[in-house]
């Protein structure tokens, strides 16, 4: 069987976590410099690494091209250990992002998906519960993180977060529920439950700061999301936090799949290479 072929400067990672009682694969791509350095580098999580890594890890490898000054970050994908067979493998990651990037509970979630799921794998049952993000979170902040920064040179006061879609979701969630792990924030095309907006007034009732530089982004063609985008934003800048940017992009004529790259490379921009969109 011929391997897949990894890029220089890519690495994987095993990591079980006991929490979520599953064995995770952690994607890591590594600056340019980081064999001739001893640099300690910002690091960005991204979720649904699976699928997502290879969007991130490539423009972050083109952006910081030797000679062109950019600033170089670590970027962790994380993704979970799926079976080889590659329909098996996307029923199951479907499956578990479901679980541990929604937040609540919601049951009409996981009987879509359970169809879905089941006709692609020609009627085999597929089971799939939601509501695990708190889970998820503590897994994060007690095994991944400390994981990578055991065994990466990356900085602890400089770490970023960032999801698509349901990631986009859980990067909110854990931007109002764990500030204190993250500093820059990409949400794209987030799913916005409408528990999202208790969650912003709860930490804005016991809280006058929150400092964080946020990037939210969606399709322009995605017509029942851009409304309550608009008022989280408006939320969060009516409450005038000192240590807080919110910065945001719509793409025109753009949907929720096709929006899915540029967001990510705008995002990587306007988070850490500025002067990308200038060359």
């Amino acid at each position: 069987m011929v391997k897949p072929i990894l890029q220089p400067g890519i690495e994987v990672g095993e990591l079980h976590s006991s929490i979520l009682n599953q064995n995770l694969l952690l994607y890591i791509k590594l600056p340019w410099s980081y064999e001739r350095s001893d640099a300690t580098y910002p690091v960005l999580f991204c979720l649904d690494g699976n699928r997502s890594f290879p969007l991130y890890s490539t423009m972050s490898l083109i952006y910081e091209t030797p000679g062109f000054n950019a600033q170089e970050i670590v970027i962790v994908g994380i993704g979970y250990q799926v079976d080889e067979d590659r329909l098996r493998g996307l029923a199951q990651w479907a499956a578990w992002r479901t679980r541990d990037l929604l937040p609540e509970r919601r049951e009409e979630t996981e009987e879509y998906w359970k169809e879905r799921l089941s006709a692609l794998m020609g009627g085999e049952e597929i089971q799939v519960q939601s509501g695990g993000a708190a889970l998820f979170l503590r897994s994060l902040r007690d095994e991944i993180i400390p994981f990578i920064e055991a065994n990466y040179r990356t900085s602890s006061t400089e770490r970023g977060l960032a999801g698509y879609s349901y990631g986009g979701l859980f990067t909110l969630y854990a931007l109002f529920h764990a500030p204190e792990l993250f500093r820059r924030y990409f949400a794209g095309s987030p799913t916005m439950l409408d528990k999202l907006f208790e969650y912003e007034e709860n930490y804005a009732s016991t809280h006058h700061d929150l400092k964080a530089r946020l990037f939210i982004t969606a399709g322009s063609n995605e017509s029942d999301l851009l409304e309550p985008l608009r008022r989280m934003v408006e939320c969060l800048q009516s409450r005038m936090y000192p240590g807080l940017e919110v910065l945001t992009y719509v793409f025109e004529d753009e949907g929720h799949s096709s929006a899915y790259a540029a967001s990510v490379s705008r995002a990587l921009c306007m988070l850490y290479y500025e002067g990308g969109r200038k060359e």
